[in-house]
Formats: C-alpha cells, structure tokens, sequence
C-alpha cells in the first residue's frame, strides 16, 4: 500500500526546471506538471516562485527539507529538517540525471516545503498568485 503526505512545495523561479526534472527522475508521469503555477509578491508581473501542493509518495516527501511552523505567541517559527541530499542524488542517478551534492543542497536551501495548505504557506513567505 502506497502511503501519501499532503505537501505544499515552493521554490524559486532559478531552480523551477532542476525541480521539474527531479521530480519525473523520482516518480515518473507523476512528476510531470509540476511547478507550473507562479508567485509574485504583487500578484502581477512575472513569477518569481512557483508552487506545487498535493499528495506526495510518502517515500519521496521523506527526503525533502520538510519545514514545521509552529505558533509561539503571534509569532509562527520555523523549524527545517535537512533532508536526504544522497537519496536524490540516487533517485536521479537511476533515472540517467547526473546532479551532484551541490546542486541538490543549493536547490534544498532554496525550497519551501511544508504541510501548511497552499494559501497558509504563500502569505507566510509574501506570496501570491500571478494572475495575468
């Protein structure tokens, strides 16, 4: 039986195509069509973030840089796991992507990956969605 984490997934516009091609290296098909729905902090103009939100294989959201947000007070704070950078170093190796230790652990510095819902993760970074 296949397990599943609802996940909110956002990242930078920079690393938009290395996600896209690491998430169909990890899960296929299933991976194709993310990271298509861009963020701006105005709403308008050009993305400057993109965002995936929805059921990931447990097996692969374990490997993420998953963010926990908490409240403290008014405050929310944020505590980060480190994720598994060998684990998608070998989910892409398998798949004929070569990346190094580098390029992953740049791409997780960058991301924002939670278990808050789209709306709560965009406006705790500023963001909203471009609209033409």
């Amino acid at each position: 039986m296949t397990i599943y984490t609802n996940l909110t997934i956002i990242l930078p516009a920079a690393a938009q195509a290395l996600a896209q091609g690491l998430c169909v290296a990890a899960a296929g098909e299933a991976g194709a069509g993310m990271f298509t729905t861009g963020l701006n902090a105005t709403g308008t103009g050009t993305a400057t973030h993109y965002i995936s939100t929805g059921a990931v294989e447990s097996k692969f959201a374990a490997i993420l840089p998953l963010s926990t947000i908490s409240q403290n007070g008014e405050a929310q704070e944020v505590t980060r796991s480190a994720g598994d950078i060998n684990a998608v170093i070998q989910l892409a190796k398998g798949a004929g992507q070569a990346v190094d230790a580098k390029t992953i652990g740049g791409l997780f510095a960058a991301l924002d990956v939670s278990e808050q819902s789209p709306f709560e993760a965009m406006a705790r970074l500023g963001l909203q969605l471009v609209t033409e």
